[in-house]
């Protein structure tokens, strides 16, 4: 057997994926001292059948990037995987009116922030990977 050859630079596209995973877990949205909090199955519960697919693609497009580093390890599956998460995330910020994007502004919490780092360090790893 062939031990497959993995670059630190994948196990951090990896880390990216697994971030927004644990992103989408942890609380996105918080209010009244942390009293309520909404994590991304909260959301998909909130809004038009277009939104509940647009969250649940945040979370899908995550952990199959994640599937498809150690099952099949190749680039054009993990840039599907990257795009999808990705596109599920902007499609809800570009469809929130500018009213709802400047209330929700002052309630983000941390799966917010983790969300975007690990977009931002799938994306590194996945660009830094590539052969």
């Amino acid at each position: 057997m062939s031990k497959k050859n993995i670059s630190f630079m994948s196990y951090l596209y990896v880390i990216g994926m697994a971030i927004t995973v644990i992103g989408f877990f942890t609380p996105i949205f918080s209010a009244f001292g942390r009293h309520i909090t909404l994590n991304g199955f909260d959301l998909v519960g909130k809004g038009d059948s277009a939104m509940k697919i647009a969250v649940l693609l945040i979370f899908a497009g995550a952990a199959a990037g994640i599937i498809f580093q150690f099952v099949l390890n190749k680039s054009l599956y993990k840039l599907i995987a990257l795009v999808v998460t990705i596109a599920g995330g902007l499609y809800c910020f570009f469809n929130t009116n500018d009213l709802g994007i400047k209330i929700a502004g002052n309630f983000l919490d941390i799966g917010f922030y983790l969300i975007i780092t690990g977009w931002c360090v799938g994306t590194a790893g996945f660009l830094f990977a590539r052969k």
